[in-house]
């Protein structure tokens, strides 16, 4: 159901008091209150301050209470320190939401202030917004809270910001461009109400087609995500954060006082979620230019119109840097082109019309770029000439596009004699940037956002391939290691962890002399290598620890000896362990990769994939993703460096075993998830050829974290699938297994739905058919399990059969979830229902879901006594009007 947001009486109110508002120049509360008067505000303004009784003709009041009506959204424009004692007021008066202005810095950046700030709004029933909240435009209803004094356009942008000055600058372009806003919502510290609940705000809100936000800090980043996932599904989310500089990420930690996170760390989450990432404010603004056009480009490939060649050039290198397709033309499109030219050169894609171009020639090459199959989007790079005035081309532009789906980008070299070019353009909703290389950026934007799309209706995993791992032996191993004060385990504990989990490791001995370094080899078979085991070494190489390719028992004892005293002398402090004693492992075919697993103090675990041994030093090309992996992630890791180039038939070597590699980072993925005490995992280098995966030498760091994940799996920012109880249970006719939904169930589903009758479809799903839509089923099946569970039953006999399905998804802003529930026609009537609602129930618990809420359609007798004899309560008056009966429930 369309339920809206709570941030809705906040971010678009219908009345707003105004704490500490003034006629004292200069003060805050002048400025705050002159910009709600002056943007001439839809709904009510009251001003409250004992210092006055009018503010020009309007009636300012003593104390809240003296206000006789209800009030929306608190602006506490008063010093910083008055403001514990104001929220008792504001309580008493009913308020729930409440907006910080800027005060006094020493005050309002104590964390010690601000949590007792918070505790006690809380306690109250109020929500924050800020501190230092520059202010929230809403310009549909003329909502100027804010210190900006000037009232964009409204329009389809929401615009979130934790920087008050990018906000300016965003609101200073647009003033120029014409470009209009749903929202302007500045954030500030963000104490209390989050960027995260922002996002889902303007998810929901009908007025908003484009997110843009400017983020500095996150403070809640499994939030973060979730907001973003579920945002980019339905509208573009750009991002804007610096934060690649060492120095700049510790000045977005001081800023906020978290955790600023690994750049890259930082970015894989923004591509897992579906958004789009911009790293400079020239960057922003080309963006939201460019997704003010509401067609999207099917794929990726460009058409180029220029009036010159020397722009053909720049286009060309930009796109091959962009990584966007210049396609060939097709025949008929370069027989279309040749008529509009004069040069005998052939046509090629950048076309070049020549600087004698004229409007009638670009509007004829552009509809033939249009009508070209192999033509996703066009770009037109134009200069002011004699030949092609810019109204003109303009007009031109315009005509051709009206009739066309596709994109249209243009570059107009020339900045001020192209201003009222581009104006005109963009009320066109035209994407009109000042430089090739700008527009091709752009594009590749777009096109990024419809390949994420896609993405998320096609990576369906192939196959629902479960691994079977063995966490218990590996918390042993790791339970004895920090028992005895040990927080990194050494190569032979590492690798016995790594087969416990199913990876095939390189077999070797602990040794702690040069003589049963000896004895180990001859045991093993020559060649060998040696390995010094010592704490507070991780690189053994660089400290001389590492001995290859030994062939006979004197370079063994010679090489045993040498390596401990080379490692006493390198690494004086490092604590010496022994030796381990390991088979030469060489394979014609094999290429050395490295993975390693890191957690990042902000988006928790992460794991980075590429070159191994002494190649991966020298060439830093590797990828990253956040854990835990899908297959369809797993896939793209693995294509992600230029290494995946090596990975397949190379000079005479076969390609490698690619399901193996798949298998090797998923179960490594099981074992982040399922023991938060593992900090660290690297592999380097693992051995991988056409038959398999071998790892040759690793380690793991550990942390005091626990040795198991909690119900919330709460050491992860992306949220795993949660577990059921597996107990097989006996139905009056069958026998079902109980566990969540998975991506890889998308078949079944398809299967399961197919089997519904119309009568069940239509309850459940409110469709006459069962043919749903395949985005519809990679909905269903494709969960953000941070507000999503769906339980499925398994039927015991067939396990490829769904019978049933339960499941959630949490109200945005709130701990209230809305349910859904469907069975198999053939399998009703047997306690399914009840066995999968109790189920979801404790998952909900664990989830801290305080309500469940349902919407039944009259005439659903059986879902009616279901829900009485779960505990469900009939909201009263819940069907006047309407085809559906409420049933809520506390969990």
């Amino acid at each position: 159901m369309d339920i809206q947001h709570c941030l809705h009486r906040a971010l678009a109110p219908k009345s707003i008091a105004v704490l500490g508002a003034s006629d004292r120049v200069g003060s805050l509360g002048t400025i705050l209150w002159s910009s709600l008067i002056g943007g001439h505000f839809q709904g009510k303004v009251y001003a409250v301050n004992p210092k006055y009784k009018y503010l020009g003709d309007i009636p300012c009041h003593a104390s809240l209470k003296d206000i006789n009506d209800t009030i929306d959204l608190a602006i506490v424009a008063t010093p910083a320190q008055k403001l514990e004692v104001l929220l008792d007021e504001i309580a008493q008066k009913g308020i729930g939401w409440v907006a910080i202005p800027p005060s006094d810095p020493k005050i309002t950046s104590q964390q010690a202030w601000q949590a007792a700030v918070v505790n006690k709004a809380n306690r109250l029933g109020i929500r924050i917004i800020g501190t230092d909240c520059l202010g929230i435009l809403r310009p549909d209803i003329s909502l100027n809270a804010s210190y900006w004094t000037d009232m964009p356009a409204a329009g389809d942008i929401g615009f979130v910001s934790q920087s008050g000055v990018i906000g300016t600058s965003v609101l200073a372009y647009a003033r120029e461009s014409g470009l209009g806003f749903s929202s302007i919502i500045n954030t500030g510290d963000e104490i209390d109400v989050s960027m995260s609940e922002v996002i889902d705000f303007l998810a929901q809100d009908r007025k908003t087609r484009t997110i843009v936000l400017h983020v500095e800090g996150v403070r809640t980043p499994r939030e973060f995500f979730s907001a973003i996932r579920a945002a980019s599904q339905h509208k573009p989310v750009i991002v804007l954060r610096g934060g690649k500089s060492m120095q700049s990420g510790h000045l977005l930690a001081n800023r906020m006082a978290i955790p600023a996170g690994d750049d890259q760390v930082f970015n894989a989450l923004l591509e897992r979620a579906g958004a789009i990432r911009v790293h400079n404010l020239e960057e922003l603004l080309a963006a939201i230019e460019t997704f003010s056009d509401r067609r999207q480009p099917r794929a990726n490939r460009l058409g180029v119109i220029c009036n010159g060649s020397g722009f053909g050039v720049l286009a060309a290198d930009a796109a091959s840097h962009a990584g966007v397709a210049l396609p060939s033309l097709s025949r008929t499109t370069i027989e279309k082109i040749q008529t509009l030219v004069d040069s005998p050169l052939p046509v090629t894609n950048p076309v070049d019309l020549g600087a004698n171009a004229d409007p009638r020639r670009i509007k004829l090459a552009l509809d033939a770029l249009n009508q070209d199959e192999n033509i996703d989007a066009v770009l037109v790079i134009t200069a002011p000439s004699v030949m092609a005035p810019l109204d003109k081309v303009c007009d031109a532009l315009v005509w051709s596009t009206a009739s066309s789906y596709k994109p249209l980008y243009t570059a107009w070299i020339g900045e001020y004699e192209t201003i009222d070019a581009r104006k005109r353009l963009l009320e066109k909703r035209i994407t009109a940037l000042k430089s090739p290389e700008v527009a091709i950026q752009a594009f590749s934007w777009m096109s990024r956002y419809a390949d994420n799309q896609r993405f998320q209706v096609t990576a369906t995993p192939e196959s629902d391939q479960r691994f079977p791992i063995n966490t218990q032996a590996a918390r042993d191993i790791i339970a004895q290691a920090l028992q005895a004060n040990r927080f990194n385990l050494n190569e032979y504990e590492t690798k016995k962890v790594l087969a416990s989990i199913g990876l095939t490791t390189a077999s070797g001995m602990i040794v702690h002399s040069p003589i049963e370094a000896v004895d180990a080899a001859k045991t093993l078979g020559m060649p060998v290598v040696l390995k010094v085991l010592a704490d507070g070494i991780h690189h053994k190489s660089n400290v001389g620890g590492v001995a290859l390719d030994l062939r006979t028992e004197n370079e063994v004892y010679e090489a045993s000896q040498r390596l401990i005293d080379t490692v006493k002398a390198q690494a004086p402090y490092a604590l010496i362990r022994g030796i381990y004693v390991q088979r030469l492992i060489k394979q014609t075919n094999g290429r050395e990769l490295a993975i390693d697993i890191q957690t990042d103090p902000c988006f928790g675990p992460y794991i980075r994939f590429g070159f191994g041994g002494y190649i991966g030093e020298i060439y830093n090309d590797s990828a990253v993703e956040l854990l835990p992996l899908t297959e369809p992630l797993t896939n793209q890791l693995i294509d992600a460096p230029k290494i995946a180039r090596l990975l397949g038939q190379f000079r005479g070597m076969k390609a490698i075993n690619r399901e193996a590699l798949r298998n090797v980072l998923m179960r490594l993925s099981m074992l982040i998830t399922e023991i938060p005490a593992i900090r660290q995992l690297t592999i380097d280098p693992i051995l991988i050829d056409d038959g398999g995966c071998i790892v040759l030498d690793a380690n793991i760091g550990l942390t005091n974290a626990a040795l198991a994940r909690d119900e919330m799996t709460s050491h992860m920012v992306i949220s795993p699938e949660p577990t059921f109880d597996s107990t097989l249970r006996d139905l009056r006719q069958g026998r079902v297994v109980l566990r969540s939904m998975r991506a890889e169930d998308y078949g079944a589903i398809k299967s399961f739905i197919t089997r519904l009758s119309p009568q069940t479809a239509y309850l459940r799903f409110h469709i006459s058919n069962t043919d749903l839509a395949r985005e519809k089923i990679v909905e269903l099946t494709n969960l953000d399990y941070n507000r999503e569970v769906a339980v499925v039953a398994q039927d015991y006999e067939y396990p490829e059969m769904i019978r049933a399905v339960a499941r959630y998804k949490r109200i945005n802003g709130s701990s209230t979830a809305e349910f859904g529930l469907v069975v198999e026609d053939a399998w009703q009537r047997r306690g399914l229902a009840t066995i999968l609602m109790n189920a979801l129930h404790e998952k909900a618990r664990e989830n801290n879901v305080s309500m469940l809420i349902g919407y039944v359609l009259r005439g659903n007798e059986s879902m009616f006594a279901l829900m009485e004899s779960l505990g469900y309560t009939r909201i009263d008056g819940s069907d006047i009007d309407t085809q559906f009966i409420t049933f809520v429930k506390k969990i």
